[in-house]
């Protein structure tokens, strides 16, 4: 008797353990979570008039390894110094997005409304900036928050290397932080107007059906006339 009993515990135990595991990784069996390389590359043109600026940029981005057009995009920003160190931005941007289901490009309307601020310290500049997203298409509209806070460093004129990290909160549909970004880069100022942004961002998406991990490689032409 004393056997059985011990036999039963025994299976009970295991029983328990093997539950236990399966609930353990039960989430990472539900979702798929898929991993791409993107490369988006761009220029942009400003131009400084007392407290504002003015810039229009395009920029063209790949995903599916490099393989396949993600979006293209034009956008149109002026930004107001309110006062020192601290400023405000309004954007346009008119996007062109892959149609995943039907093909061709879908066309949509954002607009960026931000607030951000920069400290230095010698050669050390420490930024925040804050932005409410409102995106605009035939089938839906996203309404997101977006906070970035980061560090820059000026080893010389022409090297600024930075890293910075942004969190993503989807106001419609589900409330919640469903997005991260980490960004390794570098601005390489050529001469006085002209300068070239490259680097690493890594971005996960979470906190929805299709989870996501992209690994960004990114490089960017910029021109002050």
């Amino acid at each position: 008797m004393a056997i059985i009993m011990i036999q039963t515990q025994a299976s009970l135990t295991l029983m328990s353990n093997r539950l236990f595991i399966a609930f353990l990784f039960f989430p990472l069996l539900s979702f798929s979570q898929v991993s791409d390389a993107q490369l988006w590359t761009g220029f942009a043109v400003s131009k400084k008039n007392n407290d504002f600026k003015f810039s229009v940029s395009q920029e063209y981005r790949r995903f599916e390894n490099f393989s396949q057009t993600k979006k293209m995009f034009t956008e149109f920003e002026a930004e107001y110094e309110l006062i020192k160190d601290l400023s405000f931005s309004i954007t346009y941007r008119f996007n062109q997005d892959r149609n995943h289901e039907y093909g061709g490009f879908d066309f949509n309307h954002r607009f960026n409304f931000d607030l951000g601020y920069e400290y230095s310290i010698n050669d050390i500049d420490f930024f925040i900036r804050t932005r409410y997203q409102v995106s605009k298409s035939i089938y839906d509209s996203d309404k997101i928050n977006r906070n970035k806070i980061g560090v820059k460093y000026k080893i010389s004129d022409h090297f600024r290397p930075y890293i910075s990290t942004e969190l993503f909160y989807q106001f419609n549909n589900i409330r919640a932080f469903n997005r991260y970004r980490i960004e390794l880069g570098n601005r390489f100022k050529i001469n006085k107007t002209n300068s070239i942004k490259f680097g690493y961002l890594y971005e996960n998406k979470f906190n929805r059906i299709n989870l996501q991990r992209n690994h960004i490689y990114f490089i960017n032409y910029s021109l002050e006339i």
